[in-house]
């Protein structure tokens, strides 16, 4: 087991996590592209065998309920995605679901979810799925589940793994194991939102940065919220976004929690956490704050004064 990693920078080059705060939501049905096309701001009709897809799950206000991830697995669809967001997601996505041929079923038991990076998972992925994808959200699917390649600089991985795999997996003792955060940190670091009881509802997709992580389809037509992130998009009204930031100290803090920004003397409220982790002497967190919002930006907990965060450079473009 890996452990005493003191910050970002020294994070191991191989490594290995199980992500047990995952829910698999399955969705089967011969109407199930058809009806979850109506549902998310994902274009459900690329999804395929090789290629997964980042999408959102929202009110009709175009409020989120959920972020996940959609692969496709034996004629089936899986929605992966934090089993806070999936409690208050999965009966709104159910909902219209009795008009459809489709049914949905919490499959969470019946799978494992893992997330790593390195030649030795590379290896063992080979060894499960014959092929190791290397695009971003590029899939290989097999009866031992799904692995799905993610970032374009340094590739990680996400498995998803039946019974089988999980057998598969468990033999390979070679693999060097980690805790959760290392995941959680590159996730946050990779600008990748999520929603947690605190956070359900309170931002449209454009506020975690959605559209530029290629989680929304602008061109594929009506569904849940959509009229909202249209409006949101082409009359340019949203005045927040997701940021990175990250303070040299390990605090306990949670998604939901408020940060301040200083104006003049005062501070005044300045953002909501998304997601957050304490990595040995630093904490990391995505948080939704203005949008004009400059790097090396100084932010503190409105319930730790004495904490200071810094806003880091984000790896994609909000332009």
């Amino acid at each position: 087991m890996i452990n005493n990693i003191d910050t970002a920078s020294t994070l191991p080059a191989d490594f290995i996590c199980r992500l047990d705060d995952l829910q698999i939501l399955k969705v089967t049905g011969e109407e199930r592209i058809k009806y979850l096309q109506g549902q998310v701001t994902a274009d459900m009709t690329t999804l395929s065998p090789n290629e997964a897809l980042l999408g959102c799950h929202c009110d009709f206000k175009g409020k989120a309920w959920n972020i996940f991830y959609a692969l496709e697995h034996d004629e089936s669809v899986l929605f992966v995605s934090h089993k806070e967001g999936a409690a208050k997601s999965t009966p709104e996505l159910k909902k219209y679901g009795v008009f459809a041929k489709v049914e949905f079923s919490d499959d969470t038991a019946a799978w494992a979810c893992f997330g790593g990076q390195g030649a030795t998972l590379e290896s063992v992925i080979s060894q499960l799925f014959t092929d190791v994808p290397s695009k971003d959200r590029q899939t290989v699917s097999n009866d031992n589940g799904v692995v799905m390649a993610l970032g374009s600089q340094k590739t990680r991985f996400m498995l998803v793994l039946t019974a089988q795999g999980q057998a598969a997996l468990a033999s390979h003792n070679e693999l060097p194991y980690a805790p959760s955060t290392l995941w959680e940190v590159q996730d946050i670091k990779a600008g990748i939102a999520q929603i947690r009881t605190a956070t359900s509802n309170e931002f449209v997709p454009q506020m975690m940065n959605l559209q530029a992580v290629n989680a929304i389809s602008f061109s594929k037509g009506c569904y849940m919220g959509q009229e909202v992130v249209a409006r949101t998009k082409f009359l340019g009204k949203n005045k927040r976004a997701a940021f990175v930031l990250k303070a040299e100290d390990a605090i306990d803090l949670q998604p939901g929690d408020t940060l301040e920004i200083p104006v003049g003397e005062n501070w005044r409220r300045g953002g909501t956490v998304l997601r957050c982790a304490t990595l040995g002497r630093e904490t990391w967190l995505l948080a939704v704050v203005a949008n004009d919002t400059e790097v090396n930006t100084n932010m503190r907990l409105k319930d730790q004064p004495n904490t200071v965060f810094t806003v880091q450079s984000l790896p994609y473009s909000l332009e």
